[in-house]
């Protein structure tokens, strides 16, 4: 004998039952009101009920709207099957989340229109009961006995409170009535969202413009990821606000947990608009650094400035006797160690910041150009009249200018010759530093070439008096350091010993070499 049999499967209950039997109540709750809200048109006005309450020894479950209703009760019996069009817009999946509840429930009943479906036990067995209203029900109304604690009614009160009701809809809880919340801030961005293709028959997730809205968390509450108004997982940062994302959230399969990966999309679509509210402490939080580099240049650039400033530089290691994250410092810069940032942070510097050697080399290079146009060499031929033959002549004139300069290289050359590492020659020039745009006695570029100010009278009046002396130990030391950190303080101490030393022994070599340079009195 052959029998026939509609279908090929048959669903157990019980077996459907132990897959969610671990899912918290206000999860399986939540969608009957879920069932409630994509019942209603875009832009359409509504009306939600829900409603609990424990008696004898149930929670006894009232969700009712006057939305769109359900066209056949009896697809309600059936896994996995929704006569809805699939949209990313449609909070459910594949009619599911009534069937996940109603799994759990003693019994429960359903009316829509002119139809009632009663899903009941009757001497131990599980039973369906369908029939016809005579006065036909404008919407859907569920009700269901579930099988939990008196308990659990706390735990739906403290959720269905955090719930974001879209303006157009009026959402009522037990009697009271759930407040839409103000939007602080709209931001349209381009975000992962799921849908369901019938060609394939699969899930896609693709990417849809979509509305973000912010809504401020209150003071109790974890700043969350919402799916058009219901909470779903946090949403990872530190800002007091919640993101209402007004299309579907890829989520795992319970829907109680984003998809990895996604609360960073959020953070990178909002911080351009919370970046003007944000602390510098908080801009400087991991999370922003980790959202900022996948933002805009412009984003980024803010981002530094506003968390760290304008006048900064990365930190760089010593090399060798050179420290330039000193030498920055002493040109008031501040000196950010990214080591100590994350690895977003340590992108946009890497980007947009200079390191303390650029800074350092910059600032060299424009005093050693400002030095160089304005120094020349005393044997230059000047033409009547010039300035700087004028300030020679005040000086003592070509020959006592020229015998002071080189005293100066030599000496300094003296220096060089003690440093550790090998150094370019000594070579001089002068200058009017009052022709320049920073007044100078004497400046040392990085190639150890020598200008000496002319307005600077100590260098051609007492050429081997102290004051001079201690200028040209000052310039020598920039052989090792071109700026003023640390190790050139160490420098000049060691130069100083090194010049008494030059000083004292080399006295009647420096008279033979350097005759007459003494004490000189000029008009």
């Amino acid at each position: 004998m052959t029998t026939d049999t509609q279908g090929w499967l048959s669903i157990s209950t019980e077996g459907f039952a132990s897959m969610n039997a671990a899912r918290p109540p206000e999860h399986l709750i939540k969608e009957l009101v879920q069932n409630s809200l994509d019942s209603f048109a875009d832009e359409q006005s509504g009306r939600i009920r829900l409603s609990y309450f424990f008696a004898h020894g149930k929670v006894e479950v009232v969700c009712e709207d006057n939305g769109s209703g359900i066209d056949n009760l009896g697809d309600l019996r059936v896994v996995y099957l929704t006569n809805k069009t699939d949209s990313h817009l449609k909070r459910g999946r594949f009619g599911r989340g009534f069937k996940e509840a109603l799994c759990i429930a003693d019994q429960a009943c359903v009316v829509s229109g002119s139809q009632r479906l009663e899903f009941l036990q009757e001497n131990g067995e599980r039973v369906c009961r369908q029939s016809r209203r005579l006065l036909p029900f404008g919407g859907t109304k569920v009700k269901m006995s579930m099988p939990w604690a008196a308990e659990v009614c706390d735990q739906l009160d403290d959720y269905f409170k955090r719930f974001l009701v879209p303006y157009r809809i009026d959402l009522e809880v037990n009697g009271s009535v759930i407040a839409a919340r103000p939007i602080a801030h709209e931001i349209t961005s381009s975000l992962t969202t799921e849908i369901y293709d019938t060609t394939t028959q699969s899930w896609k997730k693709p990417n849809r413009r979509t509305t973000v809205q912010l809504v401020h968390a209150g003071p109790d509450e974890t700043p969350t990821i919402y799916e058009m108004g219901i909470p779903v997982a946090p949403v990872e940062w530190t800002m007091g606000f919640h993101c209402d994302v007004q299309q579907r959230v890829p989520m795992n399969p319970n829907r109680d947990a984003v998809q990895s990966g996604y609360p960073l999309k959020l953070h990178t679509a909002c911080l351009p608009t919370l970046l003007d509210s944000m602390q510098p402490e908080t801009i400087k939080e991991d999370w922003v650094g980790t959202a900022g580099r996948k933002c805009e240049e412009a984003v980024q650039r803010k981002i530094i400035d506003q968390a760290f400033g304008t006048n900064i530089a990365r930190s760089v290691p010593k090399m060798g006797e050179r420290q330039f994250d000193e030498d920055a410092r002493e040109l008031g810069v501040v000196i950010v160690n990214t080591a100590q940032t994350s690895g977003g942070f340590r992108e946009m510097f890497k980007a947009y910041v200079p390191s303390a050697m650029q800074v350092v080399r910059k600032d060299e290079q424009e005093k050693t150009t400002e030095a160089i146009a304005s120094g020349f060499s005393v044997s230059e031929k000047l033409i009547t009249g010039d300035e700087r033959s004028n300030w020679i002549i005040q000086r003592g004139g070509q020959k006592h200018v020229e015998t002071c300069l080189s005293f100066a290289v030599w000496f300094c050359q003296q220096l060089v010759y003690s440093c550790p590492t090998p150094q370019a020659r000594v070579t001089g020039r002068v200058a009017l530093s009052s022709g320049s745009s920073t007044k100078f006695s004497a400046h040392w570029n990085i190639d150890n070439v020598l200008t000496l100010a002319l307005e600077e009278q100590a260098f051609w009046l007492e050429p081997l008096g102290s004051e001079s002396l201690a200028i040209l130990i000052h310039e020598a030391a920039h052989a090792m350091n071109m700026h003023h950190g640390y190790d050139f303080r160490k420098e000049v101490e060691r130069l100083a010993g090194v010049a008494a030393s030059l000083m004292l022994k080399e006295s009647a070599k420096i008279k033979a070499l350097f005759p007459g340079l003494k004490r000189t009195t000029y008009q």
